[in-house]
């Protein structure tokens, strides 16, 4: 689980699968929390591509691979797991000390769909504190999951500037078997 002395914060989502923009949110809330969780949100309901493990296992392969290489080189040190969740995102936040629930926010209607959220957070664990980033490259600004997902399947050429080759080649062999 961690350290728990130290807050911490949390990342929730999908991840289905985890985009380019998604690791940017991450490298950049690595930058500023000591300790991050990276929350698999177990839901169903969504119809995901991919299990909740196999999410988990592209995160953590991410992470590894690109974010903690990229903070070592800039000297900092973040202690980033990847876990899954179904219950309520606050009450993990609580339970596990990491009141800075961490989101991306790109133009149009994200914040009017994240403020919601976070008041409702608030309400539930008053130490709730979000944290919004915006992409550190404006070519991030339209990258989503739904997006490379569509990519996938119809075989468009730019999936690459949605995901990693590692996740586009996992896509790629989920919702294009034959190619």
């Amino acid at each position: 689980m961690g350290d728990t002395t130290q807050k911490g914060g949390v990342y929730a989502g999908t991840f289905d699968p985890v985009t380019l923009g998604h690791l940017d949110i991450i490298l950049q809330a690595g930058r500023v929390v000591p300790r991050l969780i990276i929350l698999v949100a177990v839901n169903a309901g969504k119809n995901p591509v991919f299990t909740d493990d196999e999410r988990v296992e592209m995160l953590r392969h991410e992470i590894d691979t690109h974010i903690k290489p990229a903070l070592a080189k800039e000297g900092i040190t973040c202690d980033i797991t990847v876990e899954k969740h179904s219950g309520l995102t606050a009450a993990f936040m609580e339970a596990h000390n990491a009141p800075f629930y961490i989101r991306g926010l790109r133009p149009g209607t994200d914040f009017d769909n994240e403020y919601p959220i976070a008041m409702a957070g608030r309400k539930e664990y008053p130490q709730f504190q979000p944290l919004f980033f915006v992409a550190s490259d404006a070519n991030l600004n339209y990258v989503s999951s739904s997006i490379a997902r569509e990519l996938a399947k119809l075989g468009g050429k730019s999936l690459t500037s949605h995901v990693t080759p590692h996740v586009a080649e996992k896509m790629k062999k989920r919702l294009r078997p034959e190619g």
